[in-house]
């Protein structure tokens, strides 16, 4: 089981996994002088704003893959990039701290995986300002992998079946076609893993949570004067709330909230807590919000991720636990387009030359649990999150890059810039545990102090009514 010259390969999905691995598998497939005939189906309008438009994202990128992009000779241009966020501003219950990026090359930026909110389309027809027309993220690699040669097919599928030693896919009002290789890059929103089920593969499908994101305009002035390149995350006990961050774009903020059972009712909660409203304008309408849903997020991985002349790539199969998915799809995607040219889409090339890396991801996400429980604890534990700060303070007022323990293991969490084995193994190093024991200690005489130092109020006048 080989690609052939003029091999028949079908993507399902356009987003940045079916994009990235048509884009891959065409480039290497010129370098061999290989002809393919690679088509994507996916019927989203990555031109539209709102929904029809958007795969339902944070929209956030790590400088790590940024520069992966760029040595496959990927740029992303200046209209997918939104704002390079170069530093985050972390809020907890016993206070807050700014991080800038520990290290020059480290960011991260900020983008749409569609044309913008639903509320830059009400705005025009309310007879407001012109609005910005941002582009997706999605959209740009799509477009990048047709200028390869694939062909797109604006349409959804509605099952693939095998005929025989070939799969079938069947598109919603187009003639059933064969293919020599089918990728499932269907994402976990949307049911799209169904699709398979009378493929005679049984992929069991991701575990998810649910997401919160909302967009909330204030202009790009007020962006620019309120949060600049600073992205804000909070660590802080609002209920049902795991972890939030705020994240500045255009003329926009987005929300990005998960926890459990998130509603409606959560994010008012959520935007009204002090914390959370010192961060806007005076007088802002939080609840005038641009755009809100409720998105699927991976934590799992599929099982299995390939079968013969079948296999998943990015969300369908693997990605990484709450942070950089789109890193994720960049390495299943190399990985499943190198697989299935060098190697064969048989399921013994594919499970020993491709799954490794949906493995290895997975693994690194198991990894990941611990230190997003270790972060709940510092939340719970008032010690531990001082501590937390006056490390983080310390090191920011120093600026000294050999010693950014606790900032360069914050930013790598909360951006996902670095592995979560290397963040473990970093946390776990003597200096960087005796640092936080000796500043957790210091947090205590320092809060004493401030306690014996307040002065005592003078007893309230009861007139009869009790203390």
């Amino acid at each position: 089981m080989e690609l052939t010259q003029h091999s028949r390969v079908a993507i399902i999905g356009g987003g940045p996994s079916g994009s990235l691995t048509a884009y891959f598998m065409l480039d290497i497939a010129s370098r061999l002088g290989l002809h393919l005939n690679i088509e994507i189906f996916d019927s989203s309008q990555f031109t539209a704003q709102g929904p029809k438009g958007c795969n339902y994202c944070g929209g956030v990128i790590s400088e790590t893959l940024v520069q992966m992009l760029a040595m496959e000779g990927i740029t992303l241009p200046p209209d997918v990039v939104q704002r390079g966020i170069d530093s985050y501003q972390l809020h907890t219950d016993q206070g807050s701290a700014a991080i800038s990026t520990p290290l020059a090359e480290l960011r991260i930026a900020s983008l749409y995986r569609g044309s913008g909110p639903l509320d830059c389309a009400k705005r025009k027809a309310c007879g407001g300002a012109e609005p910005v027309i941002y582009r997706s993220l999605d959209g740009f690699l799509l477009d990048l992998a047709l200028s390869k040669g694939a062909t797109l097919f604006p349409t959804k599928v509605n099952k693939v079946t095998r005929v025989g030693n070939l799969p079938m896919v069947f598109p919603r009002e187009m003639e059933p076609r064969s293919y020599d290789l089918v990728i499932g890059a269907v994402g976990v929103n949307g049911g799209g893993l169904k699709i398979f089920d009378e493929s005679a593969i049984r992929f069991r499908h991701p575990t998810t949570t649910k997401a919160v994101i909302t967009e909330i305009y204030l202009g790009r002035s007020e962006v620019d004067r309120c949060f600049g390149s600073t992205m804000h995350v909070f660590v802080t006990r609002i209920p049902r709330v795991s972890f939030a961050a705020i994240i500045p774009k255009g003329e926009y903020v987005t929300v990005v909230m998960l926890g459990r059972a998130l509603d409606r009712d959560t994010v008012v909660t959520f935007l009204n807590h002090p914390t959370v409203k010192q961060c806007f304008p005076d007088g802002v309408d939080l609840t005038a919000r641009s755009c809100f849903c409720r998105p699927e997020v991976s934590l799992g991985t599929s099982s299995p991720v390939c079968a013969d002349r079948v296999a998943l790539v990015g969300d369908a199969a693997v990605s990484r636990l709450y942070k950089d998915g789109n890193g994720a799809a960049y390495r299943t995607a190399k990985a499943l387009a190198t697989a299935a040219i060098i190697h064969g889409i048989s399921r013994k090339s594919l499970e020993r030359y491709y799954a490794p890396a949906c493995r290895k991801l997975s693994f690194d996400n198991t990894i990941g649990k611990t230190v997003f429980l270790t972060v709940n604890l510092f939340k719970w534990m008032p010690i531990l999150s001082r501590g937390m700060l006056g490390m983080v303070r310390r090191e920011q007022s120093r600026q000294d890059p050999r010693r950014m323990d606790m900032s360069l293991v914050l930013w790598d969490v909360y951006t996902g810039s670095n592995s979560y084995k290397s963040i473990l193994l970093r946390c776990l190093a003597p200096r960087f545990l005796l640092r936080l024991l000796v500043e957790s200690i210091k947090s205590l005489f320092v809060v004493d102090k401030a306690v014996r130092a307040a002065p005592v109020a003078p007893p309230m006048a009861t007139e009869g009514h009790g203390p």
